[in-house]
């Protein structure tokens, strides 16, 4: 009974059989015994009647839980068709006189007739609509399975991919950071000296302009220590 919509599809059988082994008797030109007829007629009445009961119910109780638009449709025609075809039944009953005669014309028996026909229909394939929708897919569970476990897959190897994207993209923003270490501070302009240690540069580059300024004070005491020097 996991798919109760299947076996309420099948009461329409049961309401046609009944019908037709009239029709076929009527055809034949053989009586049939009244108290027959008419329980015949109450078993096909019943069937259609459980199906429609049943039919309204699975359906709507299918709409609701997975609040599904086409079938939510069905639905709405099943009770809208339902409803105009108890109109007739409603009057029969309040005036106490058979349904065919409160129908009237032959043209309005056969749009009845035919609403009947269409009311199972909805029914019937409500049903088995309302089956697939609560089931899922509709596929054989095995391959639903083999499908699931292979979406799995691909959704841990998605993950794996971007994980190492992630660490790839962080080496790329930690791989400059000596470079933009090293360009944080200047090199010496004079001599080009450069020390990781921005205070050693800033002390060399404070020493090469003392020895410039000193070197254009006093040109000659240079020029004293080399003569010195060479003697």
């Amino acid at each position: 009974m996991n798919r109760p919509g299947r076996w309420i599809s099948l009461l329409p059988i049961l309401a046609l059989i009944p019908r037709l082994g009239l029709v076929i008797v009527a055809a034949d030109r053989q009586q049939v015994d009244p108290g027959t007829r008419a329980a015949l007629l109450w078993l096909s009445s019943s069937a259609l009647a459980v199906l429609v009961g049943l039919a309204e119910v699975y359906v709507g109780s299918a709409v609701v839980s997975q609040r599904h638009a086409g079938l939510a449709a069905v639905w709405v025609g099943i009770t809208v068709l339902l409803n105009a075809l108890i109109l007739p039944l409603s009057l029969s009953g309040l005036q106490a006189a058979p349904v065919w005669e409160v129908l009237g014309s032959p043209l309005i028996k056969v749009v009845w007739g035919a609403g009947l026909g269409l009311l199972s229909t909805l029914c019937v394939c409500g049903c088995l609509w309302a089956d697939v929708v609560l089931d899922g897919s509709g596929l054989p569970e095995e391959y639903e399975a083999h499908l699931l476990g292979r979406l799995s897959d691909e959704e841990a190897r998605r993950g794996a991919l971007e994980a190492e994207v992630a660490a790839l993209q962080a080496q790329a923003e930690d791989a400059p950071s000596g470079a933009s270490a090293r360009a944080a501070h200047a090199a010496c302009a004079r001599c080009g000296y450069w020390n990781e240690n921005q205070r050693r540069v800033a002390g060399h580059v404070t020493q090469c302009k003392r020895r410039a300024l000193r070197s254009r004070a006093f040109p000659n005491e240079g020029n004293g220590a080399r003569t010195e020097q060479a003697r």
